[in-house]
């Protein structure tokens, strides 16, 4: 049997943070990037509004604009969040991209640059010493694994979690602007926005939000004070679906690996902060491991946890439907974890779950 290849960094996971981790450790160190299965360019649709600052980092990565439907900055959105009727508002710069386009942009980057081997490895790696996979080694491991953040010693997270679904068509096939667009409902939110090439309307929540079918979920807005975000759209049946997943915030205890993007602290989109927090934690995990600082990077992500708690605090307070059984559970999950440590993810226990990871 032959012996594994040695690097002196590996990363775990294929999703944007992986990727910019990757292109990152390749300039200063022998890389191989690890997935647990072959990439897939063809990933259902989602798109992301991005600060302003994080589309120029992008384009520091050679990606420009256009190639991830973002056509223009956007300063006003439109919500129906603390009040009945919708109201404009502006706020700092943000680009709508889609995330498929942008982690397949980097994954030809990847596959293009001769220092980062690639390799599919569905087998948990293990440590001694170093870490070890089914043909590769590495003195560091960045874990990129998003959610599932494999190497965790523990995940905190709300329980039952929240969701989204989203729905998407072309924008050639509707009328409707692609400026951000939010309204709470009783059970979650719904919110509108499209790119260059696609608009669609999400839902995030739990309930009804997660469970009914397209017709029921288009009388369910109709119904309801986000029925003005259907306006110029097509009927939910009638467009493609998109993404869905988890969304509520989960955040991780982490073992030997360097923990970055969702596999550290999973934001909750109501933050819109998400996929820049990710880039920012590639470039940072990277520096602390060239310079040995691993100390810093958790400091500064214990300080990013918190920070995301209160401004999600601050957001469901301000929500109309707070009194609702599913905000006020998550509501007291927050807060929990606010007055708690957030370091020690006992305090979670009260209003959410702590699941403990194997170790290795």
């Amino acid at each position: 049997m032959s012996r594994p290849k040695t690097y002196d960094i590996a990363v775990l996971g294929g999703g944007a943070a992986g990727l910019a981790a990757a292109l990152t450790a390749a300039k200063s160190a022998r890389t191989v990037l690890v997935l647990n299965r072959p990439f897939d360019p063809h990933a259902p649709l989602r798109i992301d509004a991005i600060p302003a600052r994080t589309l120029a980092l992008l384009v520091e990565f050679s990606i420009t604009p256009s190639a991830i439907g973002a056509e223009r900055l956007h300063d006003r959105q439109q919500s129906c969040w603390a009040t009945e009727l919708p109201q404009w508002s502006r706020g700092p710069q943000t680009a709508h991209i889609e995330r498929p386009a942008l982690e397949a942009a980097l994954f030809d980057m990847v596959r293009a640059n001769g220092r980062i081997d690639i390799v599919v490895d569905r087998v948990k790696p293990k440590y001694r010493r170093g870490f070890t996979g089914t043909c590769w080694s590495a003195r560091h491991l960045i874990d990129a694994t998003g959610r599932a953040a494999v190497t965790a010693q523990a995940r905190v997270r709300p329980r039952p979690a929240w969701g989204s679904r989203f729905f998407w068509a072309p924008r050639t096939a509707v009328r409707a602007t692609p400026e951000f667009r939010i309204a709470a409902l009783p059970g979650g939110y719904a919110y509108r926005l499209g790119s260059a090439d696609h608009i669609g309307i999400g839902l995030v929540g739990r309930g009804a939000l997660l469970k009914s079918d397209a017709p029921a979920l288009g009388r369910l807005l109709r119904q309801t004070d986000a029925q003005w975000l259907c306006e110029d759209m097509p009927p939910l049946e009638s467009m493609v679906r998109g993404a869905s997943g988890v969304t509520s915030v989960q955040w991780a205890v982490p073992g030997r690996a360097v923990l970055i993007g969702d596999a550290s602290i999973a934001r909750d989109p109501l933050s819109s902060q998400g996929l820049a927090a990710s880039l920012s934690d590639a470039l940072y995990g990277v520096a602390v491991i060239l310079t040995g600082d691993i100390a810093s990077l958790r400091a500064r992500q214990a300080e990013n946890l918190r920070a995301h708690l209160m401004c999600l605090k601050a957001a469901l307070m301000q929500c109309r439907y707070l009194d609702n059984a599913h905000w006020t559970a998550y509501e007291r999950f927050i807060v929990a974890n606010i007055t708690g440590r957030v370091d020690r993810p006992a305090s979670a226990l009260r209003h959410g779950r702590l699941e403990t990871m194997p170790e290795y």
